[in-house]
């Protein structure tokens, strides 16, 4: 077997991953609630657990989203009682998002989950001899370049 049949085959299961990977991140999970959540949802849950009385502005720019996708999130977040709008201390317009009891027990589902999905790909790169780890590091840092430029790319 030559090089290229070699590269094909680290290649070939790579793309595989990545289309599982994104295919994972389409799914919802209830996360200990019972309402199915979207990641974009959960995503917003953290970000506020990790900035309680955050505002849609400031929210905004820690998801790196616009503020109307921001708005239409926490509209979504507040139907499924995850996430409490009240009006910031000394303001009369400005919004503070606080989570429920439901959004914390999301938050911390999530964070279990998350957990638990770095302690089963840790267990499966322990399994690689530890020459070849610095091998492993620089490919997963130069495929991460590589896709970020297609990104920028397709943007520009």
């Amino acid at each position: 077997m030559d090089q290229e049949d070699l590269v094909q085959q680290i290649i070939r299961p790579f793309k595989r991953i990545a289309k599982l990977y994104s295919e994972l991140d389409q799914t919802t999970s209830t996360y200990g609630t019972g309402i199915p959540l979207f990641p974009p949802e959960i995503h917003a849950i953290t970000t506020i657990n990790a900035h309680p009385g955050s505002s849609l502005t400031e929210l905004s720019q820690y998801l790196d989203v616009t503020k109307g996708t921001t708005t239409k999130l926490i509209q979504k977040l507040v139907k499924k009682g995850m996430v409490v709008k009240t009006f910031a201390p000394n303001s009369e317009n400005q919004l503070s998002l606080m989570l429920t009891s439901k959004g914390k027990i999301a938050n911390e589902s999530h964070t279990e989950y998350v957990a638990y999905l770095d302690q089963q790909l840790i267990a499966i790169y322990q399994k690689v001899p530890s020459e070849l780890l610095p091998y492993f590091a620089t490919v997963s840092k130069e495929s991460e370049k590589f896709f970020k430029k297609l990104i920028k790319e397709r943007q520009e």
